[in-house]
């Protein structure tokens, strides 16, 4: 059934207006930046399809060609979306710089919504102020540490450039073993002697797993620092 063939209470954009955006379904806000459907399909139908196909978090990182190769999704419409999904996450990046990333709960706690639906290792960089403050999430490479190269000039160059206190090594372990290998340790001790020659503190190094997580710094593994 196409929308217009809805009554007034049920089209999404109506209710939209007169119940507010919070009675919207996943399905009905996506079919409002949808807008139009096709000769078979609807906009909540083609909604509907792709909420079926990928998760929320799957569809908001799709890259352009991926989301516009999908049916009933042309260049204007995968545009639109694109750009609604990018203008969100700038705002959450906003909210980021006021987050507090004092204990690796927290840390753990905030990796979730960024590795939930990854599919390989992904290392991350978190630059705090002296107040454990989030000042900015950088990504250093993908793939195991085992194998992935992470370029420490370009860390050195950001934690320089954002007059960095400290910062949180992070990289997720899909296989939701969160034991480090020995290459986890290299890596991280290297890097720690590196930017303590800076007098940049490494804080900690998290290893993200889907229900669980290991903190170098709570299983004394790091070279810490004490801050207080």
């Amino acid at each position: 059934m196409k929308i217009k063939e809805l009554n007034s209470e049920s089209r999404p954009r109506e209710r939209l207006i007169k119940q507010g955006v919070n009675s919207l379904s996943d399905v009905e806000v996506l079919a409002i930046l949808i807008n139009t459907g096709t000769k078979n399909l609807s906009a909540l139908d083609i909604a509907n399809n792709l909420l079926n196909k990928y998760s929320l978090n799957e569809l908001l990182n799709l890259d352009y060609e991926s989301l516009a190769s999908e049916y009933g999704i042309k260049e204007s419409k995968a545009s639109k979306i694109i750009a609604s999904f990018e203008l969100a996450k700038r705002a959450i990046k906003i909210k980021d710089k006021d987050i507090i990333l004092d204990n690796p709960k927290k840390i753990y706690e905030y990796l979730s919504s960024y590795y939930l639906y990854k599919k390989e290792e992904e290392v991350l960089a978190l630059l705090l102020t002296n107040k454990l403050k989030l000042i900015k999430l950088i990504t250093l490479g993908k793939g195991d540490l085992n194998k992935v190269k992470i370029d420490t000039k370009i860390l050195v160059k950001e934690l320089i450039k954002y007059d960095t206190y400290g910062f949180i090594l992070a990289h997720n372990h899909p296989s939701n073993d969160t034991n480090p290998s020995v290459s986890d340790k290299i890596v991280t001790t290297h890097i720690c002697k590196l930017t303590k020659e800076l007098n940049i503190l490494l804080l900690d190094h998290v290893i993200w797993a889907h229900n669980s997580y290991f903190s170098f710094l709570e299983n004394h593994l790091l070279e810490f620092v004490d801050i207080d």
